[in-house]
């Protein structure tokens, strides 16, 4: 055994070491894709997604049978896929310290950075070539534009309180708008997103305090009451043509919800399915007008 595994070093010195690195190569690839679907799937069980349901709902509102409809479902969930795992490979040293994140998840991307990293910019430019392709140029800006508030918002603006907020909402707004070209319905996808990601900080708050991310909720409760007050009137305001001014005050829900609940995460839920029939409405509204 021993003269037979001498000989076998000596006759193919390169052999052994490129049957190893093959392997450990795919085994990275296939951990990082891994990594990468549960970042989204994570979310999902968590309640959110929200974003994806309302492009969807603008496709079917504008009709299915439009050519570019599939195209416009697949190029959204593409986008939120590649960000959320964006998101997380940059947050993951943070993550490390947080019981709500998938461990073995936060362990692969701090094991492969650099490597993540790379792959991701792949991904993005190949989502972004494919909104080009399928979706044309004004999508494709939308896409682009997205992906860019959203790594701003993971490297430089999570910490910086209001402007996490209303950089979300932007966030939101671009998302919506790869599938929507009225700044009124982005407009409103926008405040939804904020009102939602507000209620996500407040849920965060102990986590983001420990990490020093001084976001809204962790700056202060009044703040964080007073941002959503704001958010609450803008988004009465952006309703009331097509709900009418008495029925545009049910935007203050996520506030009343605010005080009602205790807790951070049940609030949210309460907030998107107050959104999520709100949002019918309107899209109800408009069809039977026009």
């Amino acid at each position: 055994m021993g003269e037979a595994a001498e000989g076998w070093v000596d006759a193919s010195p390169i052999a052994p070491t490129a049957s190893v690195v093959r392997p450990a190569r795919t085994d990275t690839l296939a951990a990082l894709f891994r990594a990468g679907m549960a970042s989204t799937f994570h979310r999902l069980r968590r309640g959110e997604g929200a974003l994806p349901a309302v492009n969807v709902s603008l496709l079917a509102w504008q009709g299915l049978g439009r050519p570019d409809a599939l195209a416009g479902a697949v190029v959204s969930v593409l986008a939120i896929a590649v960000m959320y795992a964006l998101n997380d490979l940059w947050d993951a040293p943070a993550d490390a310290k947080n019981p709500k994140k998938d461990q073995t998840v936060v362990a692969t991307y701090l094991a492969q950075r650099r490597l993540g990293a790379v792959a991701l910019v792949v991904l993005h430019l190949a989502t972004i070539a494919l909104a080009l392709v399928t979706l044309g140029p004004r999508a494709t800006a939308a896409v682009a534009g997205v992906m860019v508030v959203n790594l701003v918002y993971s490297t430089i603006l999570k910490g910086v309180p209001v402007v996490d907020v209303v950089w979300c909402g932007i966030w939101g707004a671009l998302y919506a708008a790869i599938v929507e070209p009225s700044p009124w319905l982005v407009g409103i996808v926008g405040l939804m997103t904020a009102v939602c990601h507000l209620y996500q900080a407040l849920d965060d708050r102990v986590t983001d305090a420990a990490n020093a991310i001084t976001t809204t909720a962790v700056r202060s409760a009044t703040l964080s009451r007073n941002v959503l007050v704001a958010l609450s009137a803008c988004l009465a305001i952006a309703l009331a043509p097509a709900l009418g001014g008495l029925w545009a005050l049910s935007a203050f829900t996520p506030l009343a919800i605010y005080f009602a609940c205790d807790r951070a995460h049940v609030g949210w839920l309460l907030t998107k399915g107050y959104f999520g029939v709100m949002w019918l409405a309107v899209l109800g509204s408009i069809h039977a007008i026009g």
